[in-house]
This record gives structure tokens, sequence and C-alpha cells, in this order.
């Protein structure tokens, strides 16, 4: 029954067809030896070489040593190979800033993913099993999880921190009364960890404290939370879905950002906006990091009401980003995209003169005599000795466009009325003459000033042509 229901969970034999070798996680405990001895048994079947990992956490002092010691010499008479370490965690919970049950974790799946390389494996196994599963759960519930955090551990699923290392837990479904029963029934000696006691970790008060209360009003209390765990599972893998086939496809990405129309993202259903706020962030962020609940929730708050260039910080140097027409999500210090805008340096300030035309970023200005107006190009009459510059805006630039009957308007007014973003402003090609701002970029037109109507005569022709 044990062996049916760790095959179910893992898919059968198809999961590991290419895995060669699986890494199996022992610390000596119960569940990782009920593990080892089920998959030692099943390995013919499944094809596959096992290789023991075991750690010392450097937290236990002398019993640490032990267990590994005894797992080592358990794979030695099973005639497995096995890898063994020792980290000093206290010390990486000071270097990394995080708490000690944190810092074992990561150190943990650290030394997992190591021994995966070196033994050139991608699959790696764990002994986590139905109450592990009910601890998460209910861990993500007093930290205010969303319906992804329900879904708790996967039987299958990316490892933490090495997410192209697969990561199994063929215990899931599985209680510690089954395995120990199993333990017993075929005389495996196993380790008791006096850390797993200690309700100051969270985990462990959860575990001896909460989850026991809670059993007497439901006796099936973890088959409950497993079952919860696959109906959050399944919705969230339907709504994975959806962002992938609905959502994506109005998103463009770029190298370090994400950018979508805000009348698509107002369109979306709160349910998928909050999803591609979080999907964006962990493409764009470390592949471990996820966007709190809370956090996601302020955000979707703030960019309804935020102002155009408005950001806000994510974490692991990523930020939203609002513009005209567009919110983006981005790695901090990325370039963002100029769609259809043809852009110069933000210090541009060349002179152009018949000697030394411009011909770059998409642009060509040139001053030549009887030039002709063609369907690329715009020629316009100069003054003779004028002088003509391409440049970016200035401070109290103005600006007279056609059809204001000379009247001119401040530069910044006039990009805004056009929805031309911040960040684009100051590297939108400028042609000026005498000082005068004659023509702007914008896209694929020139735009252009009201003409001077004392320039009579052609002595010279200004040519703006765009490729």
């Amino acid at each position: 029954m044990i062996v049916d229901s760790v095959l179910r969970s893992i898919g059968g034999a198809s999961v590991f067809a290419e895995a060669g070798t699986l890494i199996v996680a022992v610390s000596g405990g119960c569940d990782s030896i009920a593990l080892l001895h089920i998959l030692q048994g099943l390995r013919k079947r499944l094809d596959l070489a096992l290789h023991v990992a075991s750690l010392d956490h450097g937290i236990r002092g002398e019993a640490g040593q032990h267990d590994v010691n005894f797992v080592r010499g358990l794979a030695e008479r099973w005639q497995l190979p096995c890898t063994t370490a020792r980290v000093d965690v206290p010390a990486l919970t000071r270097e990394w800033g995080i708490g000690l049950e944190a810092a074992a974790r990561r150190a943990r799946y650290d030394f997992l993913a190591t021994v995966a390389q070196q033994e050139n494996s991608n699959c790696v196994a764990v002994g986590h099993h139905a109450l592990d599963q009910a601890e998460t759960i209910l861990m993500h519930i007093v930290r205010g999880s969303g319906t992804r955090g329900l879904g708790g551990i996967r039987a299958v699923s990316p490892m933490p921190f090495h997410p192209s290392i697969t990561l199994f837990r063929p215990l899931l479904s599985l209680s510690r009364d089954q395995l120990e029963a199993y333990c017993a029934a075929r005389n495996l000696a196993y380790l008791h960890d006096e850390t797993n006691d200690d309700v100051s970790f969270s985990r462990n008060y959860l575990r001896q404290e909460i989850l026991t209360r809670l059993a007497r009003l439901n006796p099936d209390l973890l088959a409950a939370f497993g079952r919860l765990a696959d109906s959050a599972a399944v919705d969230e893998d339907f709504f994975a879905e959806a962002i992938n086939s609905q959502v994506l496809p109005s998103v463009h990405k770029t190298d370090g950002a994400w950018r979508m129309g805000r009348q698509d993202f107002d369109a979306l259903h709160p349910a998928l906006q909050r999803r591609l706020l979080r999907e964006a962030f962990r493409r764009l962020a470390d592949e471990a990091a996820s966007l709190p609940h809370k956090l996601t929730l302020d955000l979707l708050a703030w960019a309804q009401q935020a102002r155009v260039g408005a950001s806000r910080d994510l974490g692991a140097s990523v930020e939203l980003y609002i513009d005209y027409d567009d919110l983006w999500i981005r790695q901090k210090g990325s370039p963002l995209a100029s769609a259809s805008y043809r852009l110069i340096p933000h210090d541009t300030d060349l002179k152009v003169t018949s000697s030394t035309p411009f011909a770059r970023h998409g642009l060509s200005i040139s001053i030549a005599r009887g030039a002709e107006k063609s369907h690329a190009s715009l020629a316009l009459a100069l003054k003779d000795g004028c002088e003509v510059r391409l440049r970016t805006r200035r401070p109290g630039d103005r600006f007279k466009p056609k059809g204001m009957g000379g009247q001119s308007r401040k530069l910044k007014d006039w990009m805004i009325d056009r929805k031309i973003p911040r960040y684009l402003r100051d590297r939108m090609p400028l042609v000026t003459v005498d000082g005068d701002i004659i023509a702007i970029c914008l896209g694929r037109t020139w735009h252009m000033s009201e003409p001077d109507p004392s320039i009579s005569r052609e002595d010279s022709t200004l040519v703006l042509t765009l490729a």
C-alpha cells in the first residue's frame, strides 16, 4: 500500500526516464529512512541508481555528526554511495541575515544541489510527509498567504534556490504514524532529532501545539489538509494556464523588463492581475523569491491612482513603474523600451552644415541647394548664414506648432499632450534654426513649427529624412 502510494505520487517510472541517478536526502529520521528503503526496493523497477546525501547543519554538535555517521554506515551496509558534509548554519544565519530555520533550509538545498551536480543528476528525493504538508499550509495561513500558499508543497516541483533540479516528495500523502509502522514492520532503525521537540521553532510549535489541538476537532486532520492542498494546487494550475494563454501574449518582454498596456491590465480580473505581478516578479528576481500577498494587494491599489512616472520598490532590485499607456515590472536600471521612437543621446548638441550632415539613429539631416521633398523627407527653406543644430531639450524650451498662428507652447506641455513617456523626453531629437525649435522627430513623423513668413527665397534647403 505504501509502495503503491509512493509510485502514484511520483507518477511511476516515467518521471525518472532521464534521471539516471536519484539523490536521496537522508537525515537518519524515520521519514528519510523509510524513503530510502522504499526507493531501494523500487530502484530496479524504476531503472535508477541511488545516491545518499546527508548534511550536518552544525547546530547540534556531536549529535549532528553522530547522525551523519549513522547514515553513512547504513549506506555502506545497503551498498549505496553516500556524500556527507557539515555546514555552520549559525554562521550562515549571521552572514545571510535570516533566521536559523530559513538558513538551515537554504543550506540543505544548496548541499543537495551540489551533490546532484557532482553526480550529474537533476533529481533529488526528500522525505516530507503529510504532517510537513499540514505545517506548511498552516504556516502560510498564519503569514497571510493567498490561495497559492494553500497549495502547500507539491509531490514534484523545482528545488527552491535551484530551479533546474527537480525535487520529489514521494511520501507527501503518508502520515508519520504510517511511516513509523513501516519501519517497525521491517526492523528499520532510525534516529530522533531532539531539536524537533523545541517549540521555540515555529514549525515545531505548530506541530506540537496547534495541529495537536486541531486534531481534536477532526481526527482526519492531515487528510483534510491534503485535500485542501490538492484543491488549491489544481486552481493554481488553472490560473497558471490562463496567464500563459490569455495574459502573456499581451505582455512585451525585454531584457530585464515586462511591459503591458494599462488598459489591458485594468481589463484583467483581479485574480489574473495579482498572478501576473507575482509571475513577473518571480521571473525578474531570484527564482526563489516571491512577492508577498499583502504587498501584491498594495501594489494593485497603488497602480490605480499612481501618477505617470511614479515607481514602487518590490524588493530584489525589481520595481513597478507607471507610464502613460503602460505598466512596467522591471529590474532597476534596465533600459525601458522606446517602441517606435527614434532617440538620440540625452546630451546631444551638434551643429549641422552643408559639409557636416548628420546620419545616425534612423535620422538624416543635411543642408543642400535645390533639394526636393520626397515621400520620406521634408525640405525646408533656410536663410543664408543661419545656424542649424540637432539637440535634445533644455529647461524653458518652447515650440510653435503648426496651426496655432505662431503662438508658442512649452515643449514640456507639448510632449505631455502627446503622452511621450517621461523617460524618453530628454532623448527626443530636436532641430533648431538660430535657436528656435523648427522640427521634432516623433516616431515616424517630423512635427514642424509654424513656418517663418520672412523666408521667401530658397538659397539653401534643410532636408530632414527618416530611415
